[in-house]
């Protein structure tokens, strides 16, 4: 037997590590022809080790090779590959018992690229997608072009709104928005964790702020989501904050734990790049102002979406900067767009596409998903 044959039995022993290469080989893909390399070292298993590298419609994966030089190197135990592969259809790399068991090293985006391969959606978000977007078709929700606002509602006229499956402001709320900035932040919830990057970074929210300031003083232009973005982008609202942040509606178990979205983003650079979400969203903004531009579900097609999402779908085409050479139906999607500001709340169905950008500096939002 020779070693490349002995190396396929050992790997065939953890059927984890064979799972995930099936998930990034099927959920890869590459509209836009970057090129660039990756590996993935596994601590408990050296000989499973893979390195992988960009090709235009396929992710070409070499088996047993982690000697050779990539723009990426990937840490993962082999427990977190178990996770990644168990829970492919609810996964979210933010999740601090995630991330924070992953050494990454170099590029940053092919590893953002990557993460997002390997995610699968379930039948039900599928399914969900589906009907909304038949929904969204049969109301021509693509034609709307103002949103309601809600002042001080009932929870009954909040539940008719709702029914309506169309988005709108709810304002008159939470008046004690406007005491908090970064330095009361910090007074209250200094020591609590607010960011996990990776195995090497996580940060309290001192530690994060004075990123930030840091940031506001000397701007980069480099934003990687998930890593050298001066924002939460949705990390876990730390227990602490729920009192003061948590849901303004229902009841607490009637949401999905709630999500900060705390930075300093500037303001042509979206702080969420266009993505959907199969539950009915609640952004509440906490500090400066915040714009949504939002897509009706049937327009779908013309946003180019992900195939491999969990519980949120991202789309390949940027709004931002609209390259209309890869992506030529999207210059038929239209948008409708709302800014919210301390205090307001802004109700979003499940289903519908948006892309978030902080209209000031320093930002705070908090989000939750209704469970229903």
């Amino acid at each position: 037997m020779n070693i490349h044959t002995s190396n396929l039995e050992k790997n065939a022993e953890h059927p984890a590590i064979e799972q995930f290469i099936k998930l990034l080989r099927s959920g890869f893909q590459n509209p836009e022809n970057r090129q660039g390399s990756a590996k993935v070292i596994i601590p408990e298993q050296p000989h499973a080790g893979f390195s992988m590298h960009f090709k235009t419609d396929a992710l070409h994966i070499e088996r047993n090779n982690t000697q050779t030089t990539t723009d990426t190197t990937l840490t993962i135990p082999l427990y977190t590959l178990e996770r990644i592969v168990q829970e492919a259809q609810y996964l979210d790399f933010r999740d601090p018992d995630i991330i924070g068991t992953i050494t990454i090293d170099g590029n940053l985006s092919y590893a953002n690229h990557l993460g997002k391969a390997c995610l699968q959606p379930s039948d039900f978000v599928a399914q969900r997608f589906a009907q909304i977007e038949q929904l969204h078709k049969a109301q021509q929700f693509r034609h709307l072009d103002k949103l309601e606002t809600l002042h001080q509602p009932s929870q009954v006229q909040l539940l008719e709104a709702l029914d309506t499956q169309k988005p709108f402001v709810i304002s008159g709320l939470a008046p004690n928005c406007k005491k908090w900035n970064l330095d009361t932040l910090v007074e209250h919830y200094g020591n609590q964790i607010v960011r996990v990057r990776s195995a090497q970074q996580q940060q309290t929210m001192a530690e994060f702020i004075e990123e930030l300031k840091q940031f506001q003083a000397a701007p980069h232009d480099e934003m990687i989501e998930g890593f050298v973005k001066p924002y939460t982008e949705g990390a876990t609202l730390p227990e602490a904050m729920w009192e003061a942040f948590g849901p303004l509606f229902f009841n607490r178990e009637d949401f999905i734990p709630p999500q900060l979205w705390l930075g300093a983003v500037p303001t042509h650079i979206p702080t969420s790049s266009l993505h959907r979400d199969p539950h009915t969203g609640f952004l509440l903004q906490v500090m400066g102002k915040k714009r949504l531009d939002l897509y009706s579900a049937d327009q779908a097609e013309l946003l180019y979406p992900h195939k491999a999402y969990s519980n949120y779908q991202p789309c390949w085409f940027k709004p931002e900067a609209p390259d209309y050479n890869t992506y030529p139906m999207a210059k038929q999607a239209k948008c409708i767009s709302a800014s919210i500001g301390p205090g307001e709340l802004l109700v979003q169905p499940a289903g519908w596409f948006h892309q978030v950008y902080a209209e000031d500096s320093p930002n705070m939002s908090v989000s939750y998903f209704w469970r229903y």
